[in-house]
């Protein structure tokens, strides 16, 4: 299992290889197992089976070393959940996660934004035309790879991400204390604009009730942060809009259950891990009718079109006058929906494809 990336792991990849590697290492198919991970990542691969990681900067020169090193280890099969490919003497399965980089070229976020982007989507397109095997993480990203980039539909395997059950969080985090005083609307993720905050910055300047605050988490471009916060100076909600930065498990989770809403704004997604934790918690979602959201959401959530900040607001108005026999049967619903996404299937429906290959 080769994690080849630049450097980091998200939050979101990091849960992944936190169920996913313990469920390869126990299954009775599989014989043996090596993860690789990027240098000073090893421990969230856990220790008890081969951990390797390789020279920082050989990412830049192909993994040259790593791939002589997994050749000689003789794997049936390589499975890369990072839209890369490598050739190490082994059938591969690849995985496109991530859609961003698909998005049409844009330089409004900088030149090294554009570059990163570009040598994505070049990267990702080299891995499933080489692959054996694609994992696609929603049907979304399907169809993409068959209608986009003509991929072999018998090529290509389905496999959503899970979400761990969440359990409440009674008490409030010191460091959210503050969101405990004013009825709060959450977004959280990367700060990037492909996630279209400025949808609920402009829709929190059209709600009537003044008191209400936007709650941002996660951290990314600082460029796109200066944009939103210019637009909320624009539309004097400054003050009404919290920047919380990087948040743990424990604060997202009780984030996730005080909020009035949880905003999905992007535009685009793979599979959105936001997503389903909001359903986890039992959040009131409020998202964009773009793909591929309602494939997750289903009938969970209230819709709007990207950019209509008019039919948000509104949206955000009916959140706040929920009854709350609405706001329990709502709440009930996402938790339901969201147990439709468990680690065991997707672990499971991963080796399959694997096995697929070596059928």
């Amino acid at each position: 299992m080769l994690n080849l990336t630049g450097g980091g792991l998200s939050g979101g990849y990091r849960k992944y290889l936190q169920h996913v590697v313990p469920a390869f290492e126990n299954s009775n198919v599989v014989r043996d197992l090596m993860v690789a991970v990027p240098p000073g990542q090893e421990k969230v691969a856990g220790n008890s089976h081969s951990v390797l990681s390789w020279q920082p900067g050989e990412q830049w020169r192909g993994f040259s070393a790593l791939r002589k090193r997994v050749i000689a280890w003789t794997p049936d099969v390589v499975l890369i959940p990072t839209a890369r490919y490598l050739d190490c003497g082994a059938p591969v399965v690849s995985m496109v996660r991530n859609m961003e980089p698909m998005l049409p070229d844009s330089l409004r976020d900088g030149t090294t934004s554009w570059a990163r982007n570009y040598l994505g989507a070049r990267l990702a397109r080299r891995a499933v035309t080489n692959s054996q095997r694609v994992i696609a993480v929603s049907q979304f990203v399907r169809e993409f790879l068959e209608n986009k980039w003509n991929v072999e539909p018998n090529r290509i395997g389905v496999v959503y991400h899970g979400v761990d059950v969440a359990e409440y969080v009674a008490a409030t985090p010191a460091s959210l204390s503050a969101l405990t005083v004013s009825p709060f609307l959450f977004i959280a993720g990367s700060l990037l604009r492909y996630r279209g905050i400025e949808d609920a910055i402009r829709a929190l300047s059209l709600v009537g009730n003044s008191k209400v605050i936007l709650a941002v988490a996660g951290n990314g471009s600082e460029r796109y942060r200066t944009t939103l916060t210019s637009l909320a100076s624009e539309l004097n909600v400054k003050s009404r809009v919290r920047w919380l930065g990087h948040l743990n498990e424990i604060e997202m989770r009780w984030a996730y259950q005080r909020c009035v809403a949880f905003l999905m704004t992007s535009r685009v997604e793979a599979c959105p891990n936001t997503a389903l934790e909001a359903m986890a918690n039992g959040a009131l979602c409020i998202s964009t009718d773009a793909r591929p959201m309602p494939e997750f959401f289903a009938d969970t959530a209230q819709y709007y079109r990207p950019n209509d900040a008019s039919a948000l607001a509104a949206l955000i108005e009916d959140a706040l006058v929920c009854s709350p026999e609405m706001i329990v049967e709502r709440r009930s619903a996402a938790r339901a929906r969201a147990v439709h996404f468990t680690w065991n299937d997707t672990v499971a429906e991963t080796i399959a494809q694997l096995q697929s290959v070596l059928a």
